[in-house]
């Protein structure tokens, strides 16, 4: 069988669509020995430092950087070229329908009215139309969690046994023995996300802010690109620069050893999204035995962490008693985390992809 998977995140800033591609793939590449693999993308050095070198493995370049020219142009060229039985996208697939299209949803939070305000109008419209044909088009659906399965089912209109969950998880590096020579802060907070007003990186800020855990030595650690113009971030930032002083530290480039270097330092770790379609950060800190606050809505209520590790995040007064009760705390972390990271490990979500894929091809 050939496998075609569209890379093309693999040449554009840190995102979790690019995680969970090479996540899945790795752990799915070595059991699949007579499955041949084709991931293409225009950085093809890119592809070869993040996926290695297997028997069963080709690298394809794309010649387009632009969406549309790549899905009505490339792809189907492609498929066509390397004889593709199955072809893995994420969000949308091509309109020229070549073999069977396996889709990856991750989420579809600009269909929810609460969070319409995130997502700019066109973006909106575009991808209501995208996702929603691509969902119904596709062989094989899948998304990363409970919640967004419910959300297709909800909005999309589309039978639940017809959508296949295949979770995020975290990556091997996490797990290694990891050198890296960076300089972190003595004592600090941690957030990594892209920064964007979804992202809710202001209630930690404030919340930071009127505890003055700066007073207590601590800084605040953002780690992630600024993304969609945040002007009430900014403001919240120029207006209290005084008493922000230099305890904000914001990293947009981080390598993965220096990231991890970071995670296993801080304090605490806050995940305070108001809304994501999984969200893998969380699960980063968790493998590493970190202390965890996070948000309670929409995907991360699937993660079941005790009531003490989650908070409103629309909620500062809790965010701020909670981060203290965290500092504070001394939970057996190793056994609150374990059976949660044993549901989110990539050999185990392979292997439920694999079944899915070949109990679709045995039915055709």
């Amino acid at each position: 069988m050939n496998i075609l998977v569209d890379g093309h995140v693999f040449d554009d800033k840190y995102q979790g669509t690019r995680s969970y591609l090479k996540g899945l793939y790795l752990a799915l590449i070595p059991i699949c020995k007579d499955w041949n693999f084709f991931i293409a993308a225009s950085n093809i050095d890119n592809l070869k430092k993040e996926f290695g070198e297997f028997d069963n493995l080709q690298f394809v370049p794309l010649k387009r950087s632009n969406k549309f020219h790549r899905l009505i142009v490339d792809f189907p060229s492609i498929i066509r070229r390397y004889d593709i039985d199955y072809s893995h996208f994420q969000y949308t697939i091509p309109p020229i329908i070549r073999g069977k299209y396996i889709v990856t949803v991750h989420d579809i939070l600009f269909e929810q009215k609460e969070f319409k305000s995130f997502f700019p109008l066109k973006t909106r419209i575009i991808n209501h139309f995208l996702h929603k044909l691509s969902s119904r088009k596709a062989d094989v659906l899948l998304t990363v969690s409970e919640f967004s399965k419910q959300k297709i089912l909800e909005f999309y209109k589309i039978n639940a046994e017809d959508i296949f969950v295949t979770p995020n998880a975290v990556n091997d590096d996490f797990y290694l023995e990891n050198e890296s020579y960076v300089e972190t802060p003595s004592k600090y907070i941690m957030y990594v996300s892209r920064i964007e007003p979804r992202k809710n990186h202001l209630s930690l800020l404030q919340a930071f802010t009127e505890l003055k855990l700066f007073n207590k030595g601590y800084k605040l650690v953002y780690i992630g690109k600024r993304d969609i113009s945040y002007p009430e971030f900014e403001n919240y930032i120029n207006s209290n620069k005084e008493l922000i002083g230099d305890s904000l530290i914001c990293i947009e480039n981080v390598a993965t050893n220096d990231l991890i270097k970071y995670y296993k330092n801080c304090d605490l770790f806050v995940f305070p999204s108001f809304a994501e379609g999984f969200g893998i950060p969380p699960l980063e800190a968790m493998v590493l035995e970190k202390k965890v606050l996070c948000s309670n809505r929409t995907a991360m209520t699937d993660f079941d962490l005790p009531n003490e590790f989650l908070f409103d995040p629309y909620n500062l007064d809790e965010l701020k008693s909670k981060i203290i009760n965290q500092l504070n705390s001394n939970f057996n972390l190793a056994e609150i985390y374990s059976p949660i990271l044993s549901k989110y490990n990539w050999p185990t979500i392979a292997e439920h992809f694999k079944k899915i894929i070949d109990s679709h091809h045995k039915n055709q």
